[in-house]
């Protein structure tokens, strides 16, 4: 009886624990389709968001570079050559470096490939290099691509660290050049415009995307190298010969497989982890292999998000245990009917929290955005906006939300928005809204305000809705305002400049001829009397005569230097490679062959070379050299030692020229500059003083400075830089 029993249990609790565990392990499956479909729509909306997040960032970037290249003074510069517009272009781009402080440098680059100005933002500052520390960029691939292009085509580089000088700079700087070719009004292209784009504000704009669910966004170029992902050490590996084996390729050769199908947006599992996959070319339609208006080229850039095998784990291991519990309950008290239903109402609500925790997310992420965010409808009804553009246009929320976005516009401009906005809701891409025109928004209480405008297509399940991040640029068109004031400025200066110019040549003419005359006649007629009248002369007379004709002429070689003086700091610099040893080789000759009489051992430093004007350059090194020669002899023969060579003066070359003569008190080295000063008597060693002036005059043309250091009776040494 007992056995028969325990049988018909077993035959009773066999199909009850098989029905009940079938319906369980249904259950299971279903709550986990559901997970999913929740996880993936999670994923692939933070995938999206990042997308939409960097070709937003590099659409403004686009805007910036095409703002450069349509600049008044850049324009003018390009028509005529104008050193003066060219000192203009720099402070415009120095002024953009400061306003964006994104961009590590900007630049203008020639069409032989040579840098002509440059602003660098570095450590908080801005500055422009000087002429020697432009470069020759001529070699670099993004040069060479960006002067192939036509007017109005912008070059998008790879994403890279820095290299200057042939070194990866540090600290490390990821890097992305924009760069466009520059045409002068007859159509030659006469250059090019680049920036570089300081690639981590770029990746900040991804980074917040990583959950509390450790989830992990990696972002990877063309060839499969990590340009952020999740170890630090094979970061740019491309950039480190022993790193090349470190690539998304070797680290998850399925995910690679994929992005070698050229899927642009893919979804898959791999060794349970999930990955989401989008590939985009920056400033490019994602959908498409073609370039968007403007951009010739860019590279492909591949968005990886991977939720962790373990994660997924983490977050379904309370749906199992829950589930087993059931199943216990179910088995010892036979409810299995009632419970169930209960427990798949709780899941049901659990899953529906699931699905607002990934919409608040989404939320999260859009109410943190810097910019005002509006999105439309495929009808061009407002659906969502956040708190920026709450405040942006003084509107509250409810009172925005279905209403059509031209509510936001000013009323002269509804009627040709509703068109533009038609027209590209049938071609929708990526890009800034109205590019070249000025755009405005107005605000509840009827003021306008400029604003920039970028529009982005998406696709959701409701339909296509239309994303368009705005930003008020008041304050930028102030900016810009207030550049081209300091331009026109610039001009008018520059025009009384040549005004000044030319009076000091009409002066220097006066001087050269008018004063001339004279001072011969007194030297002649001086002359003429003490030949033809010595006889009738006493030697105090004669004595006077001599006094008078020496008089003359040394007013003669004052004129003399006075004119060299003023056409050296007239001079416009003829800048080429200078042979600094040659220069000096020939000078010492000429003095030594001067006075043959004199002994005095000249040193020259070889192969010392420099970017200069040669014919100023040669002026500077006869007056040093020449001053040396006049001070450095000691004894009746004159000896002494004079010395060209080059040092090291903080970080900079200097160059020098060295002498073992009488020297000088540096009480008064302040004075050594100065036209017509002294430091020595005029009978015992003569001169004008106008020799170190001109030298001084020469140096600071070339951007550089020049000084010396004496004690008096262990001669002088004068150091210069270019």
């Amino acid at each position: 009886m007992p056995k028969s029993l325990a049988a018909r249990t077993a035959l009773i609790l066999l199909p009850l624990a098989v029905v009940t565990v079938a319906v369980l392990y249904v259950f299971y499956r279903s709550q986990l389709e559901a997970f999913e479909t929740v996880v993936r729509a999670d994923e692939k909306n933070a995938v999206e968001i990042g997308e939409h997040r960097l070709t937003a960032q590099i659409s403004a970037i686009l805007s910036d570079l095409r703002f450069l290249t349509h600049l008044q003074l850049l324009q003018h510069w390009l028509d005529t050559d104008d050193p003066a517009a060219l000192d203009g272009v720099a402070r415009n781009h120095l002024a953009f470096a400061q306003e964006k402080l994104v961009f590590d440098q900007v630049r203008f680059i020639d069409a032989a490939g040579r840098e002509i100005v440059r602003a660098d933002y570095r450590d908080g500052k801005t500055r422009i290099l000087a002429p020697d520390e432009l470069q020759d960029k001529s070699d670099r691939p993004y040069v060479r691509e960006t002067l192939r292009l036509e007017r109005g085509q912008v070059h998008i580089s790879p994403f890279e660290l820095n290299v200057e000088r042939g070194a990866i700079e540090r600290p490390l700087r990821p890097t992305i050049r924009f760069a466009t070719p520059v045409f002068d009004r007859s159509g030659r292209r006469r250059g090019a415009i680049i920036l570089n784009y300081n690639g981590e504000d770029l990746l900040d704009r991804i980074r917040p995307l990583e959950s509390e669910h450790a989830r992990q966004i990696w972002l990877v170029n063309e060839e499969g190298y990590w340009l952020h992902g999740p170890n630090p050490d094979d970061l740019w590996a491309f950039m480190y010969p022993d790193r090349q084996d470190r690539t998304l390729a070797c680290a998850h050769p399925d995910v690679w497989r994929v992005v070698q199908d050229g899927i642009s947006n893919a979804q898959f599992f791999a060794d349970g982890d999930l990955y989401t996959v989008a590939l985009f070319r920056p400033g490019v339609r994602v959908s498409t292999e073609t370039s968007g208006p403007g951009v010739a080229s860019s590279p492909l850039w591949i968005l990886v998000s991977r939720m962790p095998a373990a994660a997924l784990a983490a977050r379904t291991a309370p749906l199992q245990r829950g589930l087993a519990l059931i199943g216990g309950v179910l088995l010892v008290v036979f409810a299995a009917g009632s419970f169930l239903l209960a427990r798949h109402g709780v899941n049901r609500a659990a899953a529906e929290r699931t699905v607002r925790a990934s919409a608040e997310k989404f939320r999260s992420l859009l109410e943190s955005a810097p910019d005002a965010v509006v999105i439309a409808d495929a009808q061009g009804r407002i659906a969502l906006v956040n708190a920026q553009s709450e405040r942006l246009f003084g509107r509250p929320r409810d009172k925005m939300l279905g209403q059509p976005v031209e509510m936001l516009v000013p009323e002269r401009f509804r009627g040709r928005h509703v068109g533009h906005r038609t027209g590209y809701a049938k071609a929708p891409q990526p890009r800034p809204m109205g590019a070249g025109l000025e755009l405005f928004g107005l605000r509840a209480d009827g003021t306008e305000f400029p604003v920039a405008i970028s529009l982005s297509p998406v696709e959701t399940e409701e339909g296509r809705l239309f994303v368009a991040n705005i930003r008020d640029v008041t304050e930028q068109r102030e900016s810009r305002r207030r550049v081209e004031e300091l331009s026109e400025r610039l001009e008018r200066d520059n025009a009384a400049l040549q005004s000044v110019n030319s009076e000091l040549e009409a002066f220097s003419y006066s001087v050269s001829h008018d004063l001339r005359a004279p001072l011969r006649a007194i030297d002649g007629f001086s002359q003429a009397l003490a030949e033809d009248c010595a006889d009738r002369l006493d030697e105090a007379g004669q004595k006077y005569l001599r006094r008078t004709r020496q008089a003359a002429q040394r007013m003669g070689v004052l004129i003399d230097d006075l004119l060299k003086l003023a056409r050296i700091t007239r001079a416009e610099l003829a800048v080429e490679d200078v042979d600094l040893s040659a220069l000096a080789d020939d000078v010492a000759r000429e003095i030594a062959e001067g006075a043959p009489g004199r002994r005095a051992a000249f040193s020259i430093a070889p192969s010392l070379s420099a970017r200069g004007d040669p014919r100023l350059l040669r002026v500077v090194i006869e007056n040093l050299l020449g001053n040396a020669w006049k001070f450095s002899g000691r004894d009746g023969n004159g000896a002494g030692r004079i010395e060209f060579g080059r040092t090291d003066a903080n970080g900079t070359s200097a160059y020098y020229v060295r002498d073992d003569g009488v020297g000088f008190d540096m009480a008064y080295a302040g004075k050594l500059f100065g036209a017509f000063q002294r430091l020595h008597d005029a009978r015992e060693y003569p001169g004008t003083g106008i020799g170190l002036a001109t030298a001084q005059r020469v140096i600071r043309k070339h951007g550089g400075a020049i000084w010396a250091e004496s004690e008096v009776g262990k001669g002088a040494t004068f150091y210069f830089t270019l």
